[in-house]
């Protein structure tokens, strides 16, 4: 996986008003994927497809969680912060985010601007892990 910051944390004037009128609607959203395929009392794991040119909308992450890309693509992501990163995606790149809380969140979307359909699984832990 490659990261690059296009656009620094705290510097608005890279957005458009529609992508603030859209985090601002879609802050509290929860949905951290398309569905949700498996859920017990330790964990949900959601299903992520995002074909060229989708978009998947904002989302609030208040939770542990991780996710796997199951296919190569690039995507750029607006996060609540104000910074955006573009990503270069190899298949099996995984990314863990153990230190959320509903008082520690992370919003951010994804827009995919590659030529194939990104493809993710997502899951997201109920307990602080050690």
């Amino acid at each position: 996986m490659k990261e690059t910051i296009i656009n620094p944390a705290g510097a608005w004037s890279f957005w458009s008003e529609e992508k603030k009128a859209a985090l601002r609607q879609d802050e509290r959203n929860t949905d951290v994927g398309d569905r949700v395929v498996f859920e017990n009392d330790e964990f949900r794991i959601w299903s992520i497809h995002v074909p060229p040119g989708g978009w998947l909308h904002f989302h609030r992450h208040t939770r542990p969680y991780y996710w796997t890309v199951l296919t190569e693509g690039k995507a750029r992501s607006y996060h609540h912060d104000g910074s955006v990163w573009d990503t270069q995606y190899t298949v099996g790149d995984t990314k863990y985010l153990k230190d959320l809380s509903e008082d520690n969140v992370f919003i951010h979307d994804v827009l995919n601007t590659g030529d194939t359909t990104l493809i993710f699984s997502t899951v997201e832990l109920f307990r602080q892990p050690k």
